[in-house]
């Protein structure tokens, strides 16, 4: 239930406390790459920097998925326990040292990612209830050592990414639509009747504010992750779960709250490559270029965003993590088998530039990376 009192007092009093962007990114270190990765039974968060070195490495007490950066004070990060998890770790950017280890409240989970509020003194995590799949967004305040103060709908069954719109104001969640069991997380209950969207929530009091569904013969796409353009389109890519020899599209656009979903079409030859699974995906720099992954089928695919086509593929196997790197149209991508490449697009062709680095050569990437700044 959300103490309402509370989290609005808590948000007026972070708009307050925010700081421009610009001096934020005057005090920041240099940009580094955080990922998840498995090293045979153990897990760890590990950053490197663009030349591919190990800039420090976090301990993880199991599994992890996705990250969080606080805003004004980017020294902090969060690394949230793969779904259904049992914890999010807070840790320092800069050497790696834990500050917090935060456990998920009674009968909720953690589904792998949050997102701060603008100021960064609030984080909304994505959670949900087992044995139902209800969807809930935890809210935690950075300020009181994350203290869990409430927590609101995430407007579907099994949420999954959420993110914050350049507004500042308003939380967008992929609801993948599926319910499973506790305690057999890969047994899904509901294919037949699934429900997935984009929910959108007013962040200072959880409100929500509308949902957006796929087409009806398009029930079975699961809405999973999700990347957010400097102005306000989200790019969300999704996991099939019909039959395996279907053919149906795996990227969509949301160009406005109140507007469709619009899918990206693909050739059927590059689509069928996809095996009906994307795992990841991100925007450049300039709010243009789109990446997403399919370690199913090997691919980091390349779209233009401005003109809703595909540009090209690079070929990475088991490529999974993604992130914006600098310059336009480029993004490191790593691999679940070892390494990773630097892949770039422009209006006329996708280039592929494999990173020469013991470091990530040597290290099973999970399935998201992180550029922090």
């Amino acid at each position: 239930m959300l103490e309402r009192r509370h989290l609005l007092h808590v948000a007026a009093g972070s708009a307050l406390a925010g700081i421009s962007p610009r001096a934020i990114r005057a005090a920041a270190p240099r940009a580094v790459f955080l990922g998840a990765r498995l090293d045979g039974t153990r897990a760890f968060a590990t950053a490197f920097d663009p030349a591919g070195g190990e800039t420090f490495e976090i301990a993880l007490p199991g599994r992890g998925h996705g990250f969080a950066q606080r805003p004004a004070r980017p020294d902090e990060i969060v690394v949230f326990a793969r779904r259904p998890g049992a914890f999010m770790i807070v840790a320092d950017r800069r050497d790696g040292r834990v500050r917090h280890e935060v456990a998920a409240a009674g009968n909720r989970r953690f589904c792998g990612h949050g997102a701060f509020d603008g100021s960064g003194r609030l984080l909304y995590a994505t959670e949900l209830v087992p044995g139902t799949g209800d969807g809930i967004v935890g809210i935690y305040d950075a300020a009181a050592g994350y203290a869990r103060i409430g927590e609101v709908g995430s407007g579907g069954l099994d949420p999954h990414e959420i993110g914050l719109l350049p507004d500042g104001e308003t939380l967008v969640v992929a609801n993948g639509g599926i319910a499973t069991d506790p305690d057999w997380p890969g047994l899904k209950l509901n294919i037949d009747e699934m429900d997935s969207s984009l929910a959108y929530l007013r962040a200072r009091d959880g409100a929500l504010l509308g949902t957006s569904r796929l087409p009806g013969e398009l029930f079975q796409l699961s809405l999973r992750h999700l990347a957010i353009a400097p102005d306000g389109t989200v790019a969300v890519v999704m996991q099939y779960e019909g039959p395996s020899d279907d053919l149906v599209p795996l990227v969509a656009l949301q160009r406005r709250r109140d507007a469709a979903l619009e899918t990206i079409a693909l050739p059927d030859r590059m689509l069928g490559r996809l095996r009906n699974y994307c795992g990841s995906v991100a925007i450049d720099e300039t709010g243009r270029f789109l990446a997403t992954t399919s370690p199913a089928g090997g691919v980091v695919v390349l779209w233009d965003m401005r003109e809703g086509r595909c540009l090209g593929c690079a070929e990475l196997a088991d490529g999974c993590g993604l992130a914006a790197a600098d310059g336009a149209g480029t993004f490191v991508a790593a691999s679940g088998h070892g390494g990773g490449s630097f892949v770039t697009a422009d209006a006329r062709a996708v280039r592929s530039r494999r990173m020469e680095s013991a470091l990530v050569a040597s290290r099973r990437w999970d399935n998201h990376l992180m550029r922090l700044h």
